[in-house]
């Protein structure tokens, strides 16, 4: 058998994309091109690796099992790349990194301030992205490292690397009527109306157990929102709604809002990690940035 590479990254971008036209494009390949390219491949494996219908293309279950090994090969070898160019550049080479808003300007923007002038020939194309998300990036290749809250769920094909922890806070205006009680319990929360992230995220997970263990209905969402911002805080400042928020961006927010006096089962606890794949080949860029987010206070 003598699978190409080239044939390999075709194969996983019709998978990718659905379409044989986006695929093409994505590919820079005419379709014609691309279409013998999926034929010598289920010619090679003598597998029908897709059902096409009209203009829709998905692939089958062989060829599901088959993307999830095609991915990998592809993932080493671009890992192979990108590792042997640094080392020949003798700290250059290209780092594909992800952070979230509630990681990039505390974690990722400080290390890249003493990274990068270091490492004058580094590269970095930086994706901002959500938690539920940048797994799933880095998972596939398309990220080779992510500072995202921890996810215990994610084991497996994941490494995930403690960079530290930052703190979850129930957040109000300061013009509340709830910072007239000197403490609150998670009971005094249950009429309020909040401003949250998606189910999705960790953040919102993490409340939404805090809540079932102290048997109390779940926080009941007026806005649902990606990520909090300090824009959702700024609405926060000028409203009755609630909402949860890392210390990170309670800081910056100014003096509209603040954390409320709720009892021992808050403040949330979150780990920060540095997400990467377990099969990865790391380069020294990857090394690199991995240490300097280790030293950090």
């Amino acid at each position: 058998m003598d699978l190409s590479l080239r044939d390999l990254s075709y194969f996983l971008a019709v998978v990718a994309h659905g379409h044989m036209g986006r695929a093409a494009s994505a590919c820079a390949v005419t379709q014609p091109a691309l279409s013998k390219s999926l034929k010598r491949l289920e010619d090679e494996t003598g597998l029908v690796l897709f059902d096409r219908a009209g203009r829709a293309i998905r692939p089958t279950s062989a060829g599901l099992a088959f993307a999830e090994h095609a991915r990998k090969v592809v993932n080493q070898y671009e890992d192979a790349v990108r590792h042997a160019q640094g080392l020949r550049s003798g700290g250059g080479g290209l780092l594909r990194l992800g952070a979230t808003a509630a990681t990039m300007d505390t974690v990722v923007m400080p290390a890249l301030e003493v990274l990068l002038p270091r490492q004058p020939e580094l590269r970095v194309v930086l994706t901002l992205g959500l938690s539920d998300e940048l797994p799933d990036l880095v998972e596939r290749g398309d990220l080779d490292l992510a500072v995202a809250p921890a996810d215990g769920a994610r084991g497996g094909v994941l490494r995930q690397d403690a960079m530290g922890h930052d703190l979850l806070r129930l957040v109000a205006s300061r013009r509340h009527p709830l910072f007239k009680h000197p403490a609150l319990s998670l009971a005094d929360l249950a009429d309020q109306r909040w401003i949250l992230p998606k189910r999705t995220s960790v953040a919102r997970q993490r409340l939404d157990a805090s809540f079932a263990r102290a048997d109390q209905p779940l926080p009941r969402a007026a806005l649902e929102v990606d990520f909090i911002s300090a824009g959702a805080l700024q609405l926060v400042a000028g409203t009755d709604l609630l909402t949860v928020a890392p210390d990170s961006l309670l800081a910056d927010a100014g003096t509209g809002v603040a954390a409320l006096p709720v009892d021992a089962a808050l403040p949330l606890k979150r780990d920060i990690s540095l997400l990467s794949r377990r099969q990865a080949v790391w380069s020294p860029m990857m090394k690199a940035l991995r240490a300097v987010l280790r030293s950090r206070p």
